[in-house]
């Protein structure tokens, strides 16, 4: 007569099957497999620990933010317009695309400093998850320069081609060109600002450096 073992968990009638009280990770429906999307979307409203030292950047945060939320509705509303009029009423209207493509282009442009002031941009950070804590931040230190030249160069091209194509018009709707340059001289010199405030705010609490501080924990205690 061979022993049984006896079933740690009363509940559950058959040890080796799952327990159905628990998450499945494969089904995107079960309870728990949100908490990174909530994470994720947290990050988006919530103020991080430079916007809480100072009224005047979370005031610009803030604004990033309301502008691309106000773009987003913006080209949602154009290509709407666009089906509706083409499809609805057989009479599309001629400048609809070419407004939501400008629209779409500003939208990336404030999108991308927004994320730069969330430092959420995709980055590689091998080398520097494995290094010291000293050499981290000389990397970080290093990649803010590098952010803030490509960002200056950017910024610079933008205005010359603003300057360049500010005669010529859009065929359809008949706005400028150059709104099209613009958009990205603004979203690069607001990426060189954020870079900017955030070598100074590492400078000044260097506790709060996001080069020695794991991104991961950050999520979690969200």
């Amino acid at each position: 007569m061979n022993p049984t073992t006896p079933n740690p968990d009363p509940t559950n009638p058959d040890p080796t099957s799952p327990d159905p009280t628990s998450p499945d990770p494969t089904d995107p429906q079960s309870p728990g497999t949100d908490n990174i999307a909530d994470a994720e979307a947290t990050l988006a409203f919530e103020q991080d620990s430079f916007e809480r030292r100072s009224g005047l950047y979370r005031a610009a945060i803030t604004l990033e933010r309301t502008i691309g939320i106000l773009l987003m509705v913006g080209v949602f509303a154009l290509v709407m317009l666009q089906v509706i009029t083409r499809y609805v009423f057989d009479s599309p209207l001629s400048w609809t695309e070419e407004v939501a493509r400008l629209t779409l282009v500003w939208l990336t442009f404030i999108a991308a400093a927004f994320v730069s002031s969330r430092r959420s941009h995709i980055t590689v950070d091998l080398i520097a998850t494995v290094v010291p804590a000293s050499v981290g931040r000389v990397i970080g230190t290093f990649a803010r320069l590098v952010v803030l030249a490509v960002s200056a160069f950017m910024a610079v091209s933008g205005i010359m081609m603003v300057d360049i194509v500010s005669a010529i018009a859009m065929p359809a709707s008949g706005l400028p060109t150059a709104l099209l340059y613009l958009a990205a001289t603004i979203g690069f010199i607001l990426i060189f600002i954020h870079t900017v405030i955030e070598i100074i705010m590492v400078a000044k609490f260097p506790e709060e450096n996001p080069d020695t501080v794991d991104s991961a924990a950050q999520l979690e205690g969200l």
